[in-house]
């Protein structure tokens, strides 16, 4: 038995050593997974323009009513978005220009949006995925590891942008697609803490795109 004592523990280092190659390589296999999942870099560099429809469901108290609203959204390179609901026939817009949050309701002219709210505008609204030439924008993304989340296996990455506040993303360990990103903006009285979780991804002009997107603050 003596002989195989040496073996084993050859073969356990050499696992590790493996493991840890795999590791210190995986952030830009993951990341790159995660572009080839959206239709890959040549497709995602080649779109200006992106318009969704949708239905959105949303209340302010977890225990009071749901409000349901017709929601059009649409964004244009490199960070100009326009998004506008339909309740009861009234409509709520709030558009940035890639500097000022501008919001309106009704006949209410526009108004800029105070701090918290513009400071997750300007986080929201670049045009391409976070993880697009990040190193050259300035981004920094780090991995914290392999995580399991809501019963899935997933990448935990640290993504923290230029000029903005850390965020956590959480990436399906099977395709790299976002599951989950959560942040938190200071400014107002009490923190105020994003979570946005991403579900239903359906194929949409070669890339996939998710169907459910549901949002919970604080």
């Amino acid at each position: 038995m003596r002989p195989i004592r040496p073996l084993l523990a050859a073969l356990v280092a050499a696992t590790c050593l493996i493991s840890g190659q795999a590791a210190a390589q995986s952030l830009d296999d993951i990341i790159g997974m995660n572009l080839k999942s959206k239709g890959g870099l040549e497709k995602i560099r080649a779109t200006s323009t992106v318009k969704m429809t949708g239905q959105v469901s949303a209340r302010e108290d977890p225990a009071g009513e749901s409000r349901t609203a017709a929601t059009t959204m649409m964004a244009k390179r490199p960070n100009m978005m326009r998004r506008e609901q339909v309740v009861n026939g009234e409509s709520a817009v709030s558009a940035f220009d890639g500097t000022t949050l501008w919001m309106s309701r009704g006949e209410m002219p526009p108004q800029q949006a105070p701090g918290p709210q513009a400071a997750y505008a300007r986080q929201d609204a670049e045009f391409d995925s976070v993880f697009v030439d990040y190193k050259e924008k300035g981004h920094a993304i780090a991995l914290v590891g392999r995580e399991k989340r809501a019963g899935a296996d997933v990448f935990h990455l640290k993504v923290t942008k230029k000029g903005g506040p850390p965020q956590d993303y959480y990436l399906d360990a099977s395709t790299g697609l976002e599951q989950a990103i959560s942040m938190t903006l200071q400014g107002g009285p009490m923190p105020m803490v994003v979570v946005t979780e991403l579900a239903d991804y359906r194929e949409v002009d070669g890339r996939m795109m998710p169907f459910s997107i549901r949002q919970r603050v604080n």
